[in-house]
């Protein structure tokens, strides 16, 4: 052999150790054991939460500790777990199944110079099927921080109806698909419900009756039915009574 081949052959071995130490390195952002650091709390709910995507299933939480202000243990669980007894005699289906998956993570507030987060425990044991697509199908399908904001608004200060917000929704949002059954949802979280439109009605019928006592020329009608409830009031002020005039 000679040294132009020897020095390929070098060559290529170093390149496959680099690319081990990427893979190697791609890894370590990507796996989940005991052991695993993190720098804040919030860096551990995220990477866990990703993983569990990635892995067909959900995580939520489940205890925390505290001392003072400061959360000291975690345990976050599948969300197939908490399994309860059914009082229906007919047959149900229902999502918990008791799993058995648990990950404990820990924050020590001595021994612990760079004050990290800590996963000390995994139970990766489930008793039910993992999937992926129907785990991506679901979050994609709910809406984020920002178009939640813009359906609040659109509805308790616009009162869009959802035809409108999905059209508004898609032109902002072209990457994120806006599923009707979704966005009814969200809006009858923020639409006003009949008490508060009855309050909100009657507070501007009072408004009116003091506006007509300062000036008698405000014009104001009113609708009721078989029960005495308000169901029409149409006003018309100074300004509309003299131009209808």
């Amino acid at each position: 052999m000679d040294e132009g081949e020897s020095e390929s052959m070098a060559d290529h071995a170093n390149c496959n150790d680099t690319h081990e130490i990427i893979l190697s390195n791609k890894d370590e952002h990507s796996l989940l054991y005991s052991g695993k650091k993190f720098k804040l709390w919030e860096d551990c709910e995220i990477f866990i939460n990703k993983w569990a995507k990635l892995q067909g299933f959900q995580i939520i939480r489940d205890r925390v500790t505290h001392e003072g202000d400061i959360i000291c243990h975690r345990t976050y669980i599948c969300s197939y777990d908490r399994s309860y007894k059914s009082t229906f005699t007919k047959d149900t289906t229902t999502k918990k199944t008791g799993c058995p998956f648990i990950i404990n993570a820990s924050y020590q507030k001595s021994k612990n110079p760079d004050q990290l987060v800590s996963i000390n425990k995994i139970i990766d044991e489930h008793n039910h099927l993992l999937n992926i697509s129907m785990i991506e199908s679901e979050g994609f399908m709910k809406f984020t921080f920002l178009m939640i904001e813009d359906i609040k608004f659109m509805t308790e200060s616009c009162k869009f109806g959802a035809t409108a917000q999905r059209k508004f929704l898609e032109g902002k949002y072209p990457t994120h698909p806006v599923y009707l059954r979704e966005l009814y949802k969200a809006i009858q979280k923020f639409w006003p419900t009949r008490e508060s439109l009855l309050n909100d009605a009657a507070q501007i019928s009072n408004w009116l009756d003091s506006q007509k006592e300062l000036d008698s020329r405000w014009v104001v009608f009113r609708g009721w039915d078989e029960d005495n409830t308000l169901t029409h009031l149409l006003w018309m002020t100074l300004s509309q009574v003299e131009n209808w005039v």
